[in-house]
């Protein structure tokens, strides 16, 4: 439901830039095993991170992780830290391979059309939404379906399957009715179909009665249309998780490769690095939610390597677990000291490894989460902003792209609070955070920077593709009608938009957005900015 890019990208087009970009990379391969040089190898590093940036702008997240692997894997050879080996060339050709298989399937399904709005199935009738929710839902990409049968549903889940389904008791005979469809909806559709009920009894029987049939949520009639896109984005959240990322640092190449399969079967992401020096640089292009270190390697060790991560606040939150064949337990627990969070030893059973790190992993994402992300809207906090910003730019800088950075503003906010009340207010901010989200690339950085102004941090954007996308959202947000305790009413809101390298460093780009930002306001507002290039 997030808009794939930001870029004017036909399916035919993505599809012919893939394609090439992939073709270019394997000839720089051949070119290299044909000539055997430091120029070759560096042009199929170039390649290879031509091919990273642009996967990583569409969205096919694999790609882009591939492709930086092998990006990755060239500089130790091309700083002569490392010689080219068999080995380098088979681990190469692995992932080339690999690459491959993952390009030839995006090609094959680039050319599709986009997905249709997510369905909503409701059996309901008359008077158990208020007029405006249709239209709201569809702000959000949700196409609300009502029937008012048992048999117009069956019909329904026989063309497609819903993203949730919304049940009224009064057409089902009750509770037991209620009970029995549930049942039946989950032995269709799966244990993770979000089922609401929507009923005008708020009794604790009653509610009971839904938590017994295993049903998502309760809401009384009349619902507010404000109420949903909240609750059906927790939802997706909740159901479809993100795997886990794991940053594995290891030497060998024969546990490097017995890890990656464990973890990858298990459906973890796994960013392999053999050199411990590389460490930082991965950290900073890549978040992950576990680090994976061997305890004894050339030039740094893994507790060393752990002091080194707990240097820097960002990645202070990261669980570091050790894998070693360690067995004396004061070194381990030495190591622990130095910024370790766990110990595994070697050897260890798939199943074991498989559940040390999911377990770690989870606390290590809740306790990011709670660290970084501003508690009402759940986006990221002021200070995770200005460190995102700041590792963005770094990887621009290497890259040789660009980024774009937003500020927005809601129009009169103080107003809305001052009119409507505070509740009223805060619904409004988790309104556009939501539509953010969702109609953002998930590549996108997007934080509450403070009150009423949100930040939104754009890789691979210019600053006319920032202000054509962020200038939709502006439109779809000013149409949304939010709840009022005397009706519904409109809020619309502001932006500023500067582009690096333009201005060239995190502060003169804030800066530059900022005064964007002012310019619309006195433009008249509801209206998007940019700034002037090098006018910080």
């Amino acid at each position: 439901m997030r808009e794939g890019n930001v870029a004017a990208t036909e399916p035919e087009v993505v599809q012919a830039r893939l394609e090439n970009q992939c073709q270019a990379l394997r000839e720089a391969w051949e070119a290299h095993l044909s000539r055997g040089d430091s120029d070759s190898l560096d042009a199929f590093r170039k390649e290879a991170a031509n091919l990273s940036d642009m996967a990583r702008q569409q969205g096919l997240a694999r790609i882009s992780e591939l492709a930086l692997m092998l990006e990755v894997m060239c500089g130790p050879v091309l700083d002569e830290q490392e010689p080219v080996t068999a080995e380098f060339q088979d681990t190469v050709s692995h992932y080339l391979n690999t690459l491959g298989e993952q390009c030839r399937q995006a090609l094959c399904g680039s050319a599709t059309p986009a997905a249709p709005a997510a369905q909503v199935l409701m059996l309901a009738g008359g008077g158990s939404l208020d007029d405006d929710v249709e239209q709201h839902l569809a702000h959000f990409g949700y196409e609300l379906i009502q029937v008012t049968s048992v048999d117009d549903m069956d019909r329904r889940l026989q063309r497609s399957a819903p993203r949730a389904v919304m049940l009224d008791p009064a057409l089902l005979g009750g509770a037991d009715g209620v009970i029995a469809l549930a049942r039946q909806l989950r032995e269709q559709l799966g244990e993770d179909l979000p089922i609401l009920l929507v009923t005008d009894t708020p009794s604790m029987d009653s509610r009971l009665a839904a938590a017994r049939a295993g049903l998502t949520a309760y809401l009384v009639k009349p619902v507010g249309f404000d109420e949903l896109p909240e609750l059906l984005e927790l939802f997706q959240l909740d159901h479809q998780p993100e795997a886990y990322r794991v940053l594995m640092v290891e030497d060998s190449p024969t546990q490097a490769r017995y890890i990656s399969t464990v973890l990858e079967g298990a459906g973890m992401e796994v960013i392999a690095v053999s050199n411990p020096m590389e460490v930082l640089e991965t950290l900073e292009v890549r978040d992950v939610d576990l680090i994976l270190t061997d305890m004894y390697m050339p030039d740094c060790t893994g507790y060393e390597l752990a002091s080194v991560i707990r240097q820097i606040p960002r990645h202070a939150s990261i669980p570091i677990v050790y894998l070693s064949g360690e067995t004396k337990l004061d070194r381990q627990l030495r190591a622990m000291g130095r910024g370790g969070d766990d110990f595994l030893t070697k050897p260890i059973e798939p199943d074991h490894l498989v559940q040390a790190v999911s377990i770690r992993a989870e606390r290590g994402r809740m306790l990011r989460g709670m660290m970084v992300t501003d508690g009402l809207t759940g986006l990221l906090n002021h200070t995770r902003v200005k460190e995102e910003l700041e590792a963005e730019l770094a990887r621009a800088r290497r890259r040789g792209s660009v980024v774009s950075f937003a500020m927005i503003d809601l129009d009169y906010f103080k107003g809305v609070n001052d009119t409507f009340g505070h509740p009223a207010g805060d619904r409004v901010l988790k309104t556009l955070a939501g539509l953010l989200r969702q109609r953002l690339r998930r590549t996108d950085s997007i934080g509450r920077y403070g009150g009423e102004e949100f930040a939104v941090i754009m890789p691979d954007a210019t600053v006319e593709e920032a202000v054509r996308v962020l200038d939709g959202i502006r439109q779809r947000f000013a149409d949304i009608r939010h709840a009022g305790p005397e009706g519904p009413f409109r809020v619309t809101f502001s932006a500023g938009v500067a582009c690096y390298p333009d201005c060239g460093d995190a502060t003169q780009l804030t800066m530059e957005a900022d005064t964007a930002l002012y310019a619309a306001k006195r433009a008249g507002r509801n209206c998007i900015r940019a700034g002037r290039p090098g006018q910080g």
